[in-house]
């Protein structure tokens, strides 16, 4: 590759003002790092270089972009931080209404640059600072996505750099089996991207609902909200999440956005409410952009509508697929656990799966989680102090573990370092093929983290399961 690179961009080391914030994660369970540099780049050309000089000079990588790694694998001691979260500019051609958004973009500025430019979107998640790269590699679920499909079905093409330091273009014709991986395969694992180019969507008003219920029917409502969110009978524009919270907040509830005026979602909605009377009920239509507000809790004057979890940054999440009716027993497990918390903020969110997400086959892309998904399940807890840490970590393994036999699999967005079995949970029958794409673009692992592609050989010997041939 030449000489040694320079790093470019905005560079900082122990001794920079900002180095202090710029090493931590937006999960501050996790004490800082203390990365050799943490390198800021302005554009593609600051990428290249840094990727150089960290292959030059033999040191560790992570990429990132939003610093929402639930594991703070985006972070690390010693090595090179290549944060592309100033790569961020949001740009739609009208004419073919494709986004070339940049790889640092947090998700509010994508929604409300879309909308300004076009009254379009895409289908993400509701957290507005989530970093649009991290989300769409690793799949990405959001209020839009039972009609348009998860984040990375939306992806034209990207520009990435890779191993070698080189930018190459990657879409459905050049490069189709690294594409096929960036669908789904996770973040930090092929290159650093830098592009993306993003069919959109026209997005006009959209109906929000809220519904809550005594904690006492949790049973019930569950029973209920599965068969109203069967994933191929549910109308695709509704997308509903259940969020059962500890026994000490006392609440059932289904927040959701249904694509359309409230008037046409009326009939969607009426079979839930004849089964399980709610003890309140919300409906609101309003203009897209204003959604995105309430549903990430940006606007505060109706709190009830956060999406994506609690303000507090300390916390443990972790993941499931349902794939199959939840029975007596494992309502019981729910029942139990939230039952014994060990603080109120503690909750399991189910996202309803199905619609456009279930139209694409568990091949099509990296993410093997698709048909026959009925939801997503998120299990939550958050704290405030450090002695509380433990205690809410082994709530959420605790729950996991027991509610095993009743699901399948982890979602890689939400990765979590006590899964022993991790490749398989993420990938599934796709294990094979992500390693075939990992060998030829990255055989010597310059892109790696703890749970990174490139480690799978390994974790798979050590679990005594046949390694894929590749």
């Amino acid at each position: 590759m030449g000489g040694v690179s320079t790093l470019t961009g905005l560079v900082l080391n122990m001794h920079s003002p900002g180095y202090d914030d710029a090493r931590q994660d937006y999960n501050r369970r996790f004490p800082p790092f203390t990365p050799r540099y943490i390198n800021f780049c302005q554009d593609q050309d600051d990428v290249q270089r840094a990727v150089k000089w960290a292959i030059d000079h033999q040191i560790p990588i992570r990429s990132r972009s939003g610093r929402h790694s639930y594991e703070a694998y985006s972070l690390v001691d010693g090595g090179l931080i290549i944060d592309v979260s100033q790569i961020d500019t949001v740009v739609l051609d009208q004419q073919t209404g494709i986004a070339k958004i940049g790889a640092g973009a947090p998700l509010l500025k994508v929604y409300q640059e879309l909308w300004n430019q076009g009254r379009v979107t895409i289908p993400a998640g509701s957290c507005p600072t989530v970093g649009i790269a991290g989300l769409t590699l690793g799949g990405g679920f959001g209020l839009t996505s039972r009609l348009f499909g998860l984040t990375c079905d939306n992806v034209m093409g990207l520009d990435m750099v890779l191993a070698d330091g080189q930018v190459r273009h990657i879409d459905d014709q050049n490069h189709p089996d690294l594409m096929w991986a960036c669908r789904g395969g996770g973040g930090g694992n092929f290159g650093i991207v830098t592009q993306f180019y993003f069919k959109t969507h026209k997005v006009a008003d959209v109906t929000i609902f809220y519904l809550q219920w005594p904690w006492a029917e949790l049973p019930m409502v569950v029973k209920a909200f599965q068969n109203w969110a069967e994933p191929e009978k549910l109308d695709f524009r509704c997308v509903p999440l259940l969020k059962l919270t500890s026994k000490e907040v006392g609440q059932v509830v289904v927040v959701g956005q249904f694509t359309g005026p409230q008037e046409a979602f009326a009939p969607v909605l009426s079979p839930l409410i004849a089964e399980v009377t709610p003890v309140d009920i919300i409906i609101r239509t309003v203009p897209f952009i204003e959604a995105v507000y309430y549903f990430g809790g940006v606007k505060p004057d109706m709190p009830q509508f956060l999406a994506h979890g609690s303000e507090i940054t300390k916390f443990k999440n972790t993941s499931a697929f349902q794939y199959q009716l939840f029975g007596d027993d494992a309502l019981k497990v729910i029942v139990d656990h939230l039952s014994k918390t060990p603080g109120p903020a503690t909750l399991v969110q189910f996202d309803g799966y199905g619609g456009a997400v279930n139209l694409v086959s568990n091949h099509g892309t990296a993410d093997p989680h698709r048909r026959g998904v009925r939801a997503s399940l998120q299990y939550q807890a958050y704290w405030t102090e450090d002695s509380q840490a433990e205690a809410h970590i082994n709530w959420v393994e605790s729950f996991r573990q027991a509610m095993l036999p009743y699901t399948r699999g982890a979602y890689v967005n939400y990765c979590d370092a006590n899964i022993v079995d991790w490749p398989r949970a993420y990938y599934d029958d796709n294990i094979a093929r992500l390693m075939d794409v990992k060998q030829h673009y990255d055989p010597l692992n310059v892109f790696d983290y703890p749970q990174g592609i490139g480690r799978i050989p390994q974790a798979l010997k050590f679990l005594g399961g046949p390694t894929p041939k590749s």
